[in-house]
Order: C-alpha cells, then sequence, then structure tokens
C-alpha cells in the first residue's frame, strides 16, 4: 500500500511557527551557494523542520530522544501515567520502549497538534518494540485471545508497525518452549521470567486480521455448519501417509467389487444354460467363493477403514494429522 501524503508540509504547524518556516524548495529558490545544503531543510539527514510533540515522560524513565523518534528506559507503562505494572509500584517490571512517530495515526494520520503533549498509545504511535519484565501484552496490544488465551504479568516483547518482516538468509525458525542446553535450574530445567514451569510444548497461533471467532454457514439443504476460526495446522507427512492409506483402501474396494463382478459373471453365464437343475449346481460353487473374495474382502476393509480413521483423524491417533501445537485462522 502506498503513502500518498507528501515527504513534508508546513500544514501541522501552529500558526506563529508556520509563519517563520520555510521549504527546502524556497530555500533552494533563494540560496546564493549551491555547493552547500541548506541548514535545517532536512536534506541529506539535516536537521528535519517538524511539529514539536511533547512526550508526558514519568519521573523514573531514562529517555534517549531525537526529534520523534525515543528510547525510553523505565517500567511498565502502555498509556498514561495510571496504567501499567509501573502505575503499581511494582518492582521487576523495568521496561524498554523503542518508539517512532508518537501518536502519527491520530487525526486521520494528520498526527497530533504542533505543541501537543502525548502518552505512550499502542494504536496511535507509528511504529514500537516493547521490551518489558512484567506486562500484559495481549490486552495492551489488543490481541485476539486464541487457545494460548492471554499472557498478564509477565515478560513479553511487542513489536508493532505498518509492516514488520523477519528476514534470515539461512532459515528463521520460531520456537517455543525451554531449552535443554541451559543448566542449574533444577529437575525441571528452564523455567519463565518469574520461575513458573514451562509446558512441553506452548503453541504457536497465526492469527490474521486479529480475529479467532467462528462463523456459521449456511448450506443449500437448509442446515447450517459451524467453521472454526482457528484451527491446528496439518502435518503435512502425516496428511500424505493419510492420503496414501486412503488410497489403498479404495483399490481394496475396487479390487474387492471386481471379484464380486467375475463371479457374478460367471453365474450370469450358467443361468444362460439349460436345463433349470444346473442352476443350483452354480449357486453351490460359488457360495464360498463369495465368502472368501467379496464378504471377507469388504469386512477386513471395513476394519482397516475404522483402523485408519482412528490413526489420522482422531486426537489420540498416533499420526494424527492436525498439529497439537501449531493453529492458524
Amino acid at each position: 500500500m502506498s503513502n500518498d501524503r507528501p515527504l513534508w508540509t508546513a500544514e501541522k504547524f501552529e500558526a506563529f511557527r508556520k509563519s517563520l518556516l520555510q521549504s527546502a524548495a524556497d530555500r533552494a529558490k533563494n540560496a546564493r551557494n549551491y555547493n552547500s545544503v541548506p541548514g535545517a531543510s532536512g536534506l541529506l539527514h539535516t536537521y528535519v523542520q517538524s511539529p514539536v510533540i511533547n512526550f508526558n515522560a514519568a519521573p523514573n524513565q531514562l529517555a534517549i530522544n531525537t526529534e520523534n523518534a525515543a528510547i525510553v528506559m523505565g517500567t511498565d507503562r502502555p498509556a498514561g501515567l495510571s496504567t501499567g505494572y509501573g502505575s503499581l509500584g511494582a518492582q521487576g517490571a523495568n521496561t524498554i520502549d523503542l518508539v517512532v512517530g508518537r501518536m502519527a495515526g491520530a487525526n486521520k494520520g494528520d498526527g497530533p497538534t504542533d505543541g501537543a503533549i502525548v502518552e505512550p498509545s499502542f494504536g496511535a504511535d507509528a511504529a514500537r518494540i516493547y521490551i518489558s519484565q512484567m506486562t500484559d501484552v495481549d490486552t495492551n496490544f489488543g490481541l485476539a485471545a486464541g487457545h494460548i488465551g492471554t499472557v498478564d504479568g509477565h515478560s513479553a516483547i511487542g513489536i508493532k508497525a505498518d509492516g514488520v518482516r523477519v528476514i534470515g538468509r539461512e532459515g528463521v525458525k520460531i520456537v517455543t518452549g525451554k531449552s535443554s542446553a541451559f543448566r542449574g535450574f533444577g529437575n525441571e530445567g528452564e523455567g519463565n521470567a518469574v520461575g513458573g514451569r514451562l509446558p512441553p510444548a506452548p503453541p504457536i497461533e497465526l492469527i490474521a486480521g486479529n480475529n479467532t471467532d467462528d462463523s456459521t454457514i449456511r448450506l443449500v439443504d437448509g442446515t447450517e455448519e459451524t467453521i472454526k476460526g482457528l484451527q491446528p495446522i496439518s502435518q503435512g507427512i502425516n496428511t500424505r501417509d493419510a492420503l496414501a492409506e486412503l488410497g489403498a483402501l479404495v483399490e481394496e474396494i475396487i479390487g474387492t467389487l471386481f471379484n464380486m463382478a467375475l463371479l457374478q459373471t460367471t453365474f450370469n453365464s450358467v443361468l444362460g444354460v439349460t436345463p433349470i437343475p444346473w442352476h443350483a449346481a452354480a449357486a453351490g460353487t460359488l457360495a464360498p467363493q463369495y465368502l472368501s473374495k467379496v464378504i471377507n474382502p469388504l469386512w477386513q476393509t471395513r476394519i482397516n477403514k475404522i483402523m485408519w480413521k482412528i490413526n489420522y483423524l482422531e486426537p489420540y491417533g498416533y499420526k494424527y494429522i492436525c498439529s497439537k501445537n501449531v493453529f492458524s485462522t
């Protein structure tokens, strides 16, 4: 999605400052020396004339600021001074907030007025990396609970921007759970940031649109079917094996029906022979063949089909095709 807004405009400044401003184009027109870049023009990374955004700082914070970008070190604070564990005087709520473009999304993208005093905004700030020792990360970023649920009062890292990319030239891993490589944590191994016990395989959820609600579909026959919004991802090798075994079951059925067709053809041939007593003789010969070549194979195929369903389509099956830990919408 392209951004059609101008790179620089004087419309965001308050009236007095606006009367004193000159754009880079105006400076270039009046320049006598074209061998240097006009100061405070914004060109070639000189200072950009921008509206003044005043951050309402907390007493315990240490900030590094440049124009409308900041690294703020303090305690958990997702919005005003009365929010977050930092407002409760909690120990262990240390936080680093890397943010650019405070309130850039406010006023339909025009941002705050010149000289405005602003608080952190996880909705309107342009981009942020939020690192906290203790925070309610899902609530603060407004995330759907999913199967994992909301993580409250734990360490977390939240990353938010118009576009987020994770690039690994030789691969990207998304890993949950504890590592067995670390020592010194006792018999249970590595725990969470407050010493709690970790589950064997915490889930991974891929939620598009931040929505996990189920949907109801009305079918042609008038009935309704509910479609789960968040579903387990199929495991490729297990799904491949399931389809291969299903194909083998279909082959068994085809072979059995083929045998039945041959036997029925033989019997039909006898029916065409007169006199009538030949019919009884043919029936007695074909009955055990039907039993061994049709009925028994079909019964075995039914058992195989039941086992196929258990192995691949039931959560307790040893090759259940749905992942028990990775979900997506």
